[in-house]
């Protein structure tokens, strides 16, 4: 494999970006800048598709490098697998995880022939001609790469035998997917959901495997709040939305049931009058 590539910037706890193929780390342009703002951001690169476990021992490379002793990871699609090769290989570096449109730890992943044809499957809403020619920038200087990474996933690509480390992790993980996803199928994220003890899963309407472009806007928040209560473990400090986590079940099965003024029996919230948003 190529030597890995990349860019750290920002100051604060580490969070390390892992991009997946074919489309690379313009996916995550957004979320970048505003990381920066509260993070010591790691951004990698793979200039040559490879097996999952050969990226990330290159990625522990760039870590050791840096001495970074404990980081969050943010990945998306095919980087997921690398995140959890990191993870669940027994890298206790890694801390909480955000898979973006991952697929799970075993299975070969079919892309079109074509790297056009890929990326128009990837998104639901319009992407900008500019967005649309960085996404396959790569493919048009090298087009012999795209082939050969799509016969990497189509081979199996996978990070098997790590089901069971995945059973036993206590760290929290955030799992968003598109629910028009037409690369990674939606039903891929309640596996990984269920498999993931310490998981919480969030499906997105009307986006695709792109879904850092479909949901432009807010995810980005979603993201960074999540890091901030669950990786930083610092209260909100209303700089932004606060996030309301649904782990297993919905938020008003544990709260405290009211008491009805005409008789005084309990009586049960509706959810759908149930308030969401900052806290007051």
């Amino acid at each position: 494999m190529a030597e890995l590539t990349f860019v750290s910037s920002g100051d604060g706890e580490p969070v390390l970006f892992v991009p997946g193929f074919p489309f690379g780390g313009h996916v995550f342009r957004r979320l970048l800048a505003p990381a920066e703002g509260r993070f010591a951001t790691v951004a990698v690169d793979f200039p040559e598709p490879a097996p999952a476990r050969e990226q990330a021992e290159a990625v522990r490379g760039v870590l050791d490098r840096l001495g970074v002793e404990r980081c969050a990871v943010i990945a998306h699609g095919t980087g997921g697998r690398v995140a959890q090769a990191l993870a669940f290989d027994g890298d206790d570096r890694i801390d909480t995880m955000v898979l973006l449109a991952s697929p799970g730890p075993v299975g070969a992943l079919a892309l079109p022939p074509e790297p056009g044809d890929a990326l128009a499957l990837a998104h639901v809403e319009p992407l900008g001609r500019t967005d649309a020619e960085a996404y396959l920038e790569a493919w048009g200087r090298d087009p012999g790469a795209y082939v050969r990474g799509r016969a990497v996933l189509e081979a199996g690509d996978d990070v098997a035998g790590l089901e069971d480390a995945m059973a036993a992790w206590e760290r929290p993980v955030l799992i968003l997917h598109g629910e028009d996803d037409r690369i990674v199928e939606p039903a891929v994220a309640e596996r990984l959901n269920a498999a993931i003890p310490a998981s919480t899963l969030g499906f997105l309407p009307d986006s695709g495997h792109l879904l850092l472009d479909d949901a432009a806007g807010s995810i980005e928040s979603m993201i960074l709040e999540y890091l901030r209560a669950r990786y930083l473990r610092a209260p909100h400090d209303h700089g932004g939305i606060a996030l309301l986590q649904l782990e297993r079940r919905p938020p008003w099965v544990d709260l405290d049931r009211p008491v009805a003024d005409d008789d005084h029996e309990p009586a049960v919230p509706d959810p759908a009058e149930q308030e969401v948003g900052p806290n007051p």
